[in-house]
């Protein structure tokens, strides 16, 4: 047999295909660093890789939306809640368990002060009471996610601490807000 039939018969194996007028008589084996030899009874051996296994993608580097600054545990999003309850959304759950794990990361935070703030609509009492419910709903998520209570502390100051005019819509959409303050530390 020529050698150049022979390469093409030793290729057509390598690849797993017959080819019709090829004799030729070969074994393959799989060696330990992951290559097929193939060798024919004229001693002719070729080696060829095996493909490599896909890799696996790796998951997505979870983006934590809590974190402490300063005096405070600074969270990229707003707690949201039903209009005019102290329902927390479920879109915000994963923001509150971001919190609860900044917190159990921070041992030596002694005391957050969770505070509920309003905008101007409405009856002042009506946005106080409003603004203490909603601090005290975080505080109840926080401790059923694992967060020690003896830590927390909820209070509610409706429209008394506004961080914005409320005069306009985007005003008013930034007073309408949850914080957590450090309140003590411990050693």
């Amino acid at each position: 047999m020529k050698a150049r039939t022979l390469l093409y018969c030793i290729g057509v194996v390598v690849l797993g295909v017959a080819f019709a007028g090829c004799s030729f008589s070969a074994s393959a084996s799989v060696g330990t660093d992951g290559k097929t030899t193939i060798a024919g009874k004229d001693k002719i051996v070729v080696t060829a890789a095996q493909p490599a296994a896909p890799e696996k993608p790796k998951p997505p580097k979870k983006v934590r939306k809590a974190r402490v600054v300063g005096k405070k545990i600074e969270i990229t999003e707003k707690v949201m809640f039903d209009t005019g309850k102290a329902t927390i959304k479920v879109d915000s759950h994963q923001l509150l368990k971001d919190v609860a794990e900044v917190m159990a990361e921070h041992k030596k935070i002694a005391k957050i002060g969770i505070e509920g703030h309003t905008d101007s609509v409405g009856k002042n009492k009506s946005n106080k009471k409003l603004s203490e419910n909603r601090a005290k709903a975080v505080m109840d998520f926080l401790v059923s996610v694992g967060v020690d209570e003896s830590r927390l502390q909820s209070e509610g100051f409706g429209e008394e601490k506004p961080i914005a005019d409320n005069d306009t819509d985007e005003g008013k959409e930034k007073n309408r807000r949850v914080e957590f303050n450090i309140l003590e530390q411990g050693k």
